[in-house]
């Protein structure tokens, strides 16, 4: 399928900058992260191609007016300051480009593009993926040497009518070169089980090269010990005759939007239901899925996540200062030989962080491993940041990770 444009609106802290393009520019040809091969300005917009990596990117630039509409998701915390600033401007920097190769490397690049220019953002609307983004997160995001999350790509919403019914839909997928993922005739009691598997199928068709093709058997999670859960996608047009038009995602519902490049989410239960083509709704799996599936985590994201934590970690240490912050550090720790497989070399569970000297810290173990049989709870060992894969911080207000330090200096 084609790419269709990521298209973000930046909201700067002052409109003066949107005044001369020049400046915006010769930011651009400051930067280190990125080559601009040209910048011509036309009449309506700035197009400039920058040289990242091995790939060129076109990007087009031009000034307009914003409103932010009421559905988007506000996905990070703006303090009242930021709040007022923002109401008071009329126009923002609408920023648009095509990804590349790798969706998330692109989506990066795009909001170092962004960061290069108007370095003191108050706030990025991103359109493609309905989401409102803080213009710190963006500062933090883009001067990293790690990509965000994947989920930032795309936005999972969950629509409601007067009924009990729930339509789930993706926004954002297809500036990826992905279809957009939906689930119909979802319910107010189950649509969380069920928005925790279009997450990380979305996750997962993000990474993997190829797209699966409708009908399909794609191996997403054990929903409960040794029963799998198998998903496929089939196209929108075909999902709907399934069920009555003017149900809530139905045919009806289907005239000014969600028409095109989407497709619907179902499961193949067993092994000869997959071999026939015949697939059922995701809802078959209700009683099982509130009992903590399993779902498998990438390698990549792993790494990523690791790769995070330990670029971040002073955060954490100037944290541990604070006694009010209480702390959990989680530790990849090699499981023993006869668990030992190339999917499983570590066990990553959560310490409690007791003490920091240096870069060196004390931690305790907070839960029973499953795959190291000489190791308890209410252990206390000494590891460093060579260790670390993950961290949470509890504030006395709200709870901090790596993706959203940028609240420490609110």
């Amino acid at each position: 399928m084609e790419k269709t444009k990521s298209q973000m609106l930046v909201i700067p802290a002052g409109g003066n900058d949107l005044k001369n393009p020049e400046i915006l520019v010769k930011r651009l040809y400051e930067a280190e992260d990125f080559r601009v091969e040209s910048a011509e300005a036309g009449e309506e917009c700035l197009q400039v191609t920058v040289i990242c990596g091995e790939e060129s990117f076109s990007m087009e630039m031009y000034p307009t007016g914003f409103s932010i509409p009421e559905l988007y998701r506000c996905q990070h915390f703006f303090p009242d300051i930021d709040i007022e600033a923002i109401q008071k401007l009329e126009y923002g920097l609408a920023v648009e480009m095509v990804f590349g190769v790798n969706a998330l490397s692109s989506y990066h690049l795009q909001l170092k593009l962004i960061h290069a220019m108007l370095p003191d953002a108050l706030a990025v609307i991103d359109d493609s993926s309905e989401k409102i983004l803080s213009g710190r997160w963006v500062a933090l995001a883009a001067e990293s040497e790690v990509p965000p999350a994947p989920r930032y790509l795309y936005t999972a919403q969950a629509v409601s009518g007067e009924e009990d019914c729930v339509w789930l839909h993706t926004h954002g997928l297809n500036r990826c070169g992905r279809p957009e993922l939906e689930v119909l005739a979802s319910t107010k009691d189950n649509y969380q089980e069920h928005y925790n598997v279009l997450e990380m199928l979305a996750n997962r068709i993000l990474e993997d090269e190829e797209v699966p093709e409708f009908g399909s058997p794609y191996f997403l999670a054990y929903v409960a010990e040794g029963m799998p859960l198998v998903v496929t996608l089939i196209d929108w047009e075909e999902a709907v005759e399934l069920y009555e038009p003017d149900m809530l995602g139905g045919k009806r519902d289907r005239k000014d939007g969600h028409d095109r490049d989407t497709c619907v989410v179902f499961v193949y239960p067993s092994q000869e239901s997959a071999d026939k083509g015949e697939f059922y709704p995701l809802d078959i799996y209700d009683k099982f899925m509130k009992e903590n599936p399993v779902f498998m985590i990438s390698n990549e994201e792993t790494d990523r996540m690791r790769a995070q934590a330990v670029e971040r970690i002073s955060y954490l240490f100037d944290a541990a200062a604070d006694q009010d912050n209480h702390i959990l550090v989680k530790i990849g720790l090699p499981v023993d030989e006869e668990h030992k497989t190339q999917d499983n070399e570590r066990e990553h569970i959560w310490f409690e962080l007791l003490e920091v000297s240096g870069d060196r810290f004390q931690a305790k173990l907070t839960q029973e491993p499953y795959y190291i049989k000489d190791m308890h709870e209410g252990f206390v060992g000494e590891y460093g940041p060579e260790d670390v894969t993950d961290w949470l911080i509890y504030t006395p207000e709200g709870r901090i990770s790596p993706d959203d330090v940028y609240r420490l200096s609110v």
